[in-house]
């Protein structure tokens, strides 16, 4: 089945008409993101010179970052000989606060790409330690963080993980990517992403600690009440306010 059959089966969202406004040449936008996915490709060869396929695993939360960086990948494992024929390894942690908008979106991923998901509870550090307890063989983890995420601004594009924490190669292929970037990539190359960002989320973590960004609110003129929340990629160029819906 093709990805677009997919897309139309399991109701996923992408529409490139609705981000590449005309003073953005689509050939022009698209030949810039090619270089960032070059950028990605020598990375990608470079990690799978030094590990083995079983050896690395992606973390995938459902969130627009990580799924680009799932997309990326799946086209590099296609074009590699050695890798086409081999599913992906992704670790998805589970939260009992989790939207089920995400949970959906992680598992129709599942059937879009060819993904061997691995789902565990807890905290992220508890989360590997578990993933690497029960699969030893794991040495290498892609992470869809950006320079903007917390605690990333001084991050590697290598880098192994810190003291107290599970024994692992960081990769960190879309650091110096924008919040414009990657939805440029989504329209451009028809990346599915979650429902959320339809409604107003920028930045997901769970039900508790998330809410749709109030810088997109859509509000009453006279009286002020919101009224809707307008989609996440109107946010383009205020990286800087990306995670104002967290608490």
């Amino acid at each position: 089945m093709s990805i677009n059959a997919v897309l139309e089966e399991n109701g996923l969202r992408a529409n490139p008409e609705s981000l590449l406004e005309s003073k953005y040449n689509f050939e022009e936008t698209k030949s810039n993101l090619q270089i960032k996915e070059n950028s990605f490709e020598e990375l990608c060869k470079k990690t799978f010179q030094m590990y083995k396929a079983e050896e690395v695993v992606l973390s995938f939360n459902g969130g627009k970052d990580s799924t680009v960086v799932l997309h990326m990948l799946a086209r590099f494992f296609q074009k590699d000989h050695n890798l086409k024929h081999l599913k992906i390894l992704a670790l998805f942690i589970t939260d009992p606060d989790g939207f089920s908008e995400i949970d959906e979106f992680v598992n129709d991923c599942s059937k879009l790409y060819n993904i061997e998901l691995i789902k565990m509870e807890g905290t992220i550090k508890q989360a590997l330690e578990r993933m690497c307890r029960e699969r030893p063989l794991i040495k290498a983890v892609f992470m869809g963080s950006r320079r903007t995420d917390p605690h990333c601004e001084h991050l590697k594009t290598m880098q192994p993980t810190d003291p107290g924490w599970p024994a692992l190669m960081r990769i960190n292929p879309i650091l110096d990517w924008t919040c414009r970037d990657i939805w440029q990539y989504i329209y451009v190359y028809d990346v599915a992403y979650c429902i959320l960002y339809e409604k107003g989320f920028t930045s997901i973590g769970n039900k508790k600690n998330t809410k749709p960004n109030p810088y997109l609110q859509v509000a009453e003129s006279t009286t002020g009440r919101v009224l809707n929340y307008r989609h996440a990629h109107d946010l383009l160029d205020n990286d800087n306010l990306e995670r104002a819906g967290r608490v």
